[in-house]
């Protein structure tokens, strides 16, 4: 791997991590983190989905799912119904105590955005995103492709 390469990677991974330290901290009084929050804006979005399709939504395992979910209900901003067309499923929908803190979720990731791009034009941070979404893009044709591979070996 080249130099760019990694130093590619080494900066998203910083990102990431600061902003996980940024959001974490935010979010704390409310017992929230970088890894349950999205599920609340995805259900606000799209009320009555199934732990499946909010899987694929946030492109998260079953598994993890299932365990935020577990703790969101357990804190009492999501709220499971039974499915009346599939009985193995349940919808999802955000309660009130949720609806009222996520207009505060969504300040909050909208000052981490100014914080992260301030001093660049929109120019520069218009060209920055395009750059990573054809990255995340390559990313998930290697995925796909070599995810096919291994399942039919």
């Amino acid at each position: 791997m080249n130099d760019k390469a990694q130093t590619l990677i080494k900066l998203t991974n910083n990102i990431y991590r600061c902003t996980q330290v940024y959001i974490d901290k935010k979010l704390k009084k409310y017992n929230l983190t970088t890894g349950t929050y999205p599920y609340l804006l995805v259900l606000s979005k799209k009320e009555g989905i199934s732990q499946s399709d909010i899987s694929r939504e946030l492109s998260v395992d079953k598994s993890m799912s299932a365990r935020t979910i577990k703790r969101l209900i357990s804190l009492g901003y999501i709220r499971k119904e039974e499915n009346k067309e599939d009985i193995r499923a349940y919808k999802l929908y955000i309660t009130d105590k949720a609806r009222n803190i996520i207009p505060e979720i969504i300040e909050t990731i909208h000052n981490w955005i100014d914080i992260l791009i301030e001093g660049n034009d929109k120019k520069k941070v218009k060209i920055s995103i395009e750059f990573l979404e054809q990255i995340l893009e390559n990313g998930k044709k290697y995925r796909e492709k070599n995810c096919e591979r291994m399942k039919k070996n």
